[in-house]
């Protein structure tokens, strides 16, 4: 299949509103089940794990806690430049989402 080019065969062609594509045909969800569930598994891990710290309990309060931390977190190295250095990636990311889900707890707190 040849790759689809910008620029059309004559330049002169007006080309209707009706059949401009903006995105490309034939994609999906751009999410499936084996992106959604190792990162609720890893967000309920790290929920725990920022549970054992600062305390709280019950296993949906760890996934949405470890889920809200692995944002926070990430947002942490984004704003920043912060990042826990352990020579691993995966180790890394799930040290920022715990440092990330105990400021969550904290400010959840905070709130209440």
């Amino acid at each position: 299949m040849a790759p689809r080019t910008r620029k059309p065969k004559d330049p002169d062609r007006v080309v209707p509103d009706e059949k401009v594509e903006i995105l490309p045909p034939g994609r999906g969800l751009l999410l499936d089940w084996r992106v959604i569930v190792p990162t609720v598994a890893l967000g309920t891990v790290t929920g725990f794990a920022a549970s054992l710290v600062v305390g709280g309990g019950g296993l949906v309060r760890h996934a949405v806690v470890g889920l809200l931390g692995m944002l926070v977190g990430q947002g942490l190295v984004r704003l920043t430049g912060w990042r826990v250095r352990t020579g691993y990636r995966g180790l890394d990311d799930a040290a920022m989402a715990v440092i990330g889900a105990i400021l969550v707890v904290l400010l959840a707190r905070f709130i209440a």
